[in-house]
């Protein structure tokens, strides 16, 4: 399959999805300082955020992955409010194997909503339209938050790989939870 962009932005019922910008740098540097604790339970990247600047050089690396179709991430806004709710991001492409991966975070007092759950839907179905067949949602199985999301949008739980996640207390179990897309695969026309 060819290479594609992801829109900048992307509307998900009660939420938009915004391409991650240094404009929202405060935004996200005050949730992850209201939510670190919570956070830095599943997510390893917190503990190198230790500043403002930490966000804004994060940002520039998600700029340069958007530009070289590696990655897109999001920053999430709820409508009509504007408030930052979290981030949703698409890594581990493949497009000669059609699959994906999602990750997300959600401030602490954010949670529990159903905003990712949308976040997530919208976001898979732009990749579905851009040809993308499989979409999975990667998290250590004490995670109940990104598995409970990962139900709610509809995945199903494929797979756990024993200690395959690293964790402060020790290794920990992956599950792998998928969806396929409802569209016909592309460039593989029956013949008969």
């Amino acid at each position: 399959m060819e290479k594609f962009k992801l829109k900048e932005s992307i509307l998900a019922g009660r939420l938009i999805l915004l391409q991650r910008r240094h404009e929202h740098d405060a935004d996200v540097w005050l949730a992850i300082e209201e939510s670190r604790s919570f956070l830095r339970e599943y997510l390893f990247w917190v503990d190198s955020t230790k500043t403002y600047a930490d966000v804004v050089k994060a940002t520039d690396m998600f700029a340069k992955k958007w530009d070289e179709d590696g990655e897109w991430c999001y920053n999430l806004y709820s409508l009509p409010d504007n408030r930052f709710l979290g981030c949703i991001g698409v890594h581990g492409i493949s497009f000669m194997n059609q699959t994906a991966e999602l990750g997300y975070w959600l401030r602490l007092s954010e949670t529990g909503k159903g905003y990712m759950a949308e976040a997530v839907q919208a976001l898979e179905n732009e990749l579905f339209l851009a040809g993308i067949h499989r979409v999975e949602i990667r998290c250590d199985v004490h995670n109940f938050n990104s598995a409970n999301v990962a139900k709610r949008a509809g995945y199903t739980l494929e797979s756990t790989a024993k200690e395959a996640l690293y964790h402060y207390t020790g290794l920990h179990d992956r599950e792998t939870y998928v969806k396929i897309s409802p569209y016909p695969i592309r460039g593989f026309e029956r013949k008969i």
